[in-house]
Formats: structure tokens, C-alpha cells, sequence
């Protein structure tokens, strides 16, 4: 065994150049690695990961899984769906957007608190979904995925860590408000995960950057735990009132 674990330290040392080193290319690497797995698969993950409001639901006969809820980000749609203008470009986007906007805002507000907005972005996308099927606005069954609602609240931070320091994000909000529209267009794109992603990343964004520095870091944390509890009281409720 001591072997075992002595080669995988070797292995690991070796492949230092080709890791990612930043904690948006982590994320971007395992995104793209799950949508490869997702092609192997045949569709087999798209079933097991993917989110429809039902699964939120149990009152609709659908299974209970709220998990989905974050496993829908790590899929992305097919290379090739017939009728379909998105494909491939829907992850190619998503991590293009990913990468641009992510790695400047981690290096102002760090590895962790970057990795919390992109969790609590892909949260907040598919409560914005669940709260749109509430209302009428979409089909329990209908099926998401994909990490849009995690990068725009990716966008959302940077446009409220920019406005915080001073910076003019009036490029930034007409880059953000184009795609939104994107939604409203584009058939196949749910935009009630991209406006509730925005929405968490757009306040947690500005909460990270007014508590920066050791002694507001608590309270910066603390602020985080509010809005996961928040958030998982809007994924949570509806099962039991609806």
C-alpha cells in the first residue's frame, strides 16, 4: 500500500504543470471532464444529474431529489440536438465566460469565496426555476442543466465587486442584460436560472467585497450562511406546501 500511495504522490508531483491553478480552472477542468463523461455516457448522466421542478416536488408522483438542484451545473447539452442553435456552444460559452470573468474576481476575493458565489449561483438557477414552475411559468417536467445560472452569478459578482471599487460596469451590465435577452429569444435556454443566478451571485458578490480583510471575514461568512439558508428554504419548502 505504502507503494501504492508512493507512486500516485509521484504521479501527482509530475502532473503539476498540467493542473489547473486557479479554482475557476478547477472548476471549468471538472465541468469539462463531467460533460465528456456526459458524451461517453449517452445520455445515461443527462438523466441522473439533470433538475426538473418536479424532482422538487414530491406531490407530482416524481422522486424526491433536490440534489439535482446542484448536479444539473456539471452537464451541458450534447454536441448535436436536431432542431437545436445551442449544442456544443452551450458549454463552450458558459466556460468561456467562466474563465474571463472568474479568475480576475478570485484574485480580488479569493479562491473560496469565488468557489461559494459558483455554488450558491448554481442554487440560486434552479430555485429560479422551481419559483417560475410555481407560478406557471414553465412545466414541472421540463428538463435543465447546464452551469448558466452559476456563471451569471459569476457576472453578477463582477459587476458588484466593480461598482463597489469604483469601477464603470456600464460595459459589464449591457454585456449582462444582451445575454439575459438571449433567454427570451433563443428557444432551449431556461432564463429563470440565469436572472436567479445573477441575483445570488450579483448580493454575495457585493457582500464579499464590503467585508474583505481578516477582521470582516466572519462576518462576511456569516452573511454567506444567511443566503444558503435562504436559498435552501426556497428549494426545500415547496415540497411541503405544495
Amino acid at each position: 500500500m505504502s507503494d501504492v500511495r508512493a507512486d500516485l504522490r509521484r504521479y501527482w508531483r509530475r502532473s503539476a504543470r498540467y493542473r489547473p491553478r486557479t479554482a475557476t480552472g478547477w472548476i471549468a477542468a471538472v465541468t469539462v471532464a463531467a460533460y465528456v463523461v456526459q458524451l461517453l455516457s449517452g445520455g445515461v448522466l443527462e438523466l441522473l444529474l439533470a433538475y426538473a421542478p418536479a424532482y422538487s416536488l414530491p406531490s407530482t408522483g416524481i422522486a424526491f431529489e433536490p440534489w439535482r438542484m446542484l448536479t444539473s451545473a456539471l452537464i451541458h447539452q450534447p454536441i448535436s440536438i436536431p432542431g437545436s442553435l445551442i449544442g456544443i456552444t452551450h458549454i463552450a460559452f458558459n466556460m468561456i465566460a467562466l474563465v474571463s470573468f472568474g479568475r480576475p474576481l478570485e484574485g480580488v476575493i479569493g479562491a473560496r469565496r469565488l468557489i461559494t458565489i459558483y455554488v450558491l449561483g448554481a442554487l440560486g438557477g434552479s430555485v429560479g426555476v422551481l419559483s417560475a414552475s410555481l407560478v406557471g411559468l414553465m412545466r414541472p417536467d421540463t428538463l435543465v442543466y447546464g452551469a448558466s445560472g452559476a456563471v451569471f452569478a459569476v457576472l453578477g459578482a463582477v459587476a458588484a465587486v466593480q461598482r463597489r471599487l469604483g469601477v464603470d460596469v456600464r460595459t459589464l451590465l449591457l454585456l449582462i442584460a444582451i445575454n439575459l435577452a438571449l433567454g427570451f429569444v433563443v428557444p432551449g435556454i431556461a432564463w429563470q436560472a440565469h436572472v436567479g443566478g445573477l441575483v445570488v451571485g450579483a448580493v454575495t458578490g457585493w457582500l464579499f467585497v464590503s467585508n474583505r480583510g481578516p477582521r470582516r471575514d466572519r462576518r462576511a461568512w456569516a452573511g454567506a450562511g444567511v443566503i444558503t439558508a435562504v436559498l435552501l428554504v426556497l428549494a426545500l419548502a415547496p415540497a411541503a406546501l405544495v
